[in-house]
């Protein structure tokens, strides 16, 4: 009897709570009056690549088979924003599509080697968006950002027994880094999705030209010497360089607070 009376007083309890406590307000959410968002979001486009990693670094008379045909990007950070613009602090990572079996082949179709290559970048940057249009829950900006972008290529190179004989190498790996300048700029759509949390759809450009990079590996290449430190350089003994940029279209969900 003491389980049952128990009960019945703790349902009773439970009932007068729910007759007498009011309901929760919730946050009404006016992108006007927003400030400050923590986001995240990924995107994809085009890339101006091409086989620039790898392509001319495979010996005179030697071409590759395939080019990188894409660029993806993973991104987060915050924004504050105000009457006539927002502060848009972002770290994204850009990636090339990674390449697995390019061929090398000499002029008559003999292939000399196969090649992996993966080439990335981690970019901190800063920007500002300036609002087109403005509705209560919805809005139109451009932008723009730029930054500095630490650049990584991965590549290993698998030899033939003719390549081997024609170019003197065997099996080796590849690894280099760099920095390069980074810039964007685009036209973005943001509007309510729920809660406080917004969706945006952003197309535009991004620009990330690598220059030169540095071996950070010691190895023999078909270029040559590789030392940790030195300059990674083509057959023709110009520098390694290739653009990570490209036209690119981006969703992204900011997290109002």
């Amino acid at each position: 009897m003491k389980t049952v009376s128990g009960a019945l007083k703790t349902i009773l309890i439970m009932v007068g709570l729910g007759l007498f406590a009011g309901p929760a307000e919730a946050r009404r959410f006016d992108m006007k009056s927003e400030r400050f968002a923590t986001y995240f979001g990924a995107s994809s486009g085009v890339t101006l690549m091409s086989d620039y990693a790898y392509g001319q670094a495979g010996g005179a008379g030697v071409s590759t088979d395939q080019v990188v045909p894409y660029n993806l990007s993973g991104e987060f950070g915050v924004v504050f924003t105000g009457e006539a613009a927002t502060l848009r602090l972002a770290a994204e990572y850009v990636l090339g599509k990674t390449m697995t079996g390019v061929k090398g082949l000499n002029a008559t179709g003999t292939e000399y080697f196969e090649v992996d290559s993966k080439a990335g970048a981690f970019v901190p940057s800063v920007g500002l968006e300036a609002p087109m249009l403005k509705w209560a829950d919805t809005r139109i900006v451009v932008g723009a950002g730029i930054g500095v972008a630490a650049v990584s290529l991965d590549q290993e190179y698998r030899m033939t027994a003719a390549g081997t004989t024609a170019l003197g190498v065997g099996n080796y790996t590849e690894k280099a880094s760099g920095t390069a300048t980074a810039w964007r700029a685009y036209v973005g759509g943001e509007t309510h999705l729920v809660d406080t949390t917004t969706i945006n759809c952003e197309i535009g450009y991004r620009s990330l030209k690598v220059g030169s990079l540095q071996s950070t590996k010691d190895t023999v290449a078909i270029t040559g010497t590789q030392t940790q430190g030195t300059e990674l350089l083509n057959s023709d003994g110009s520098a390694r360089a290739f653009d990570l940029g490209g036209a690119y279209l981006s969703i992204l969900f900011r997290f109002y607070l």
